[in-house]
């Protein structure tokens, strides 16, 4: 017992003289520390500062091209701006696109804003907007009619987003006269539900639009942007000899609508008749 006790003792000293004179140390053999060398001390919070050096531009870029591919995937639509000799001030604006994923496939459709013709235009052309259905395959398909979207309307502009928060994009189409908003029904079919969400706004000349949530309510409310009160009667013919333009009149309104809140940024009258400011419609 005695013995067993001594050897254990004198093993365990060994491994204890050992690890002493092992001691760690990453100073170069042969080389004296620097003891009067300043150590530096870590501030708490404090992060490196970033580096103001920028790389070095390339001596030369690499080219970027692009290719039509347009006819090949077949997208075949053209734009009608009702033009037919008087020069009328819309003929000059439009038209608006998107890309959106309206049937939630993971694929990117196109929708392409039209306008259509003139109501004293000699000669009718009934063109409406297109959406085109993404094959995955680089290739489209025309579902305008199929989808319910076949409408003349005088197209400016288009935003898209899920007013309704059902999972589906919507469509909101802004136009000469009274824009439009589309209801995605989830089955590849969208409802005109314009009149049912209280946007009537029929004498309007708009030309862009965006969905955001500026309230921070959870639902997407809907900026309109108007352009200038204008009618054919009122049209000012443009000339090298007559270079008058319509007149943006602005005004204060506020009117309560079925769905949404209108509210306008102007100066003076009260009247919601009257047109040529931007609105903002509150999704209630």
């Amino acid at each position: 017992m005695i013995f067993r006790f001594v050897l254990a003792t004198a093993i365990t000293a060994a491994i204890f003289t050992s690890a002493c004179q092992n001691k760690p140390s990453n100073e170069t053999a042969g080389a004296a520390p620097n003891a009067g060398a300043p150590t530096a001390t870590p501030t708490p919070g404090a992060s490196p500062s970033p580096s103001t050096t920028l790389p070095p531009l390339p001596a030369k870029f690499a080219e970027v091209t692009f290719t039509d591919v347009t006819s090949q995937a077949g997208i075949h639509f053209k734009h009608n701006n009702g033009a037919f000799g008087k020069k009328y001030l819309p003929e000059t604006n439009g038209s608006g696109c998107a890309f959106l994923d309206y049937d939630n496939d993971g694929w990117q459709d196109i929708l392409l804003v039209n306008s259509t013709s003139f109501a004293d235009a000699p000669k009718k052309v009934n063109s409406v907007m297109a959406l085109y259905h993404n094959n995955q395959n680089g290739t489209f398909t025309d579902v305008t009619s199929a989808a319910g979207l076949a409408k003349p309307i005088y197209g400016q502009g288009v935003t898209v987003g899920d007013y309704d928060n059902d999972g589906f994009v919507d469509i909101f189409v802004t136009a000469l006269g009274q824009s439009r908003l589309f209801r995605n029904n989830g089955n590849g079919k969208f409802t005109d539900v314009t009149a049912k969400a209280g946007l009537t706004s029929p004498g309007y000349f708009s030309s862009s639009a965006a969905f955001f949530d500026y309230d921070k309510d959870g639902r997407l409310d809907l900026f309109l942007c108007n352009y200038v009160e204008w009618s054919p009667e009122t049209d000012v013919f443009c000339a090298l000899d007559n270079v008058k333009r319509v007149t943006a009149r602005r005004r204060n309104t506020r009117a309560r609508v079925r769905g949404f809140i209108t509210t306008s940024a102007g100066s003076s009258s009260t009247s919601p008749r009257r047109r040529g400011y931007s609105t903002l419609r509150v999704n209630r």
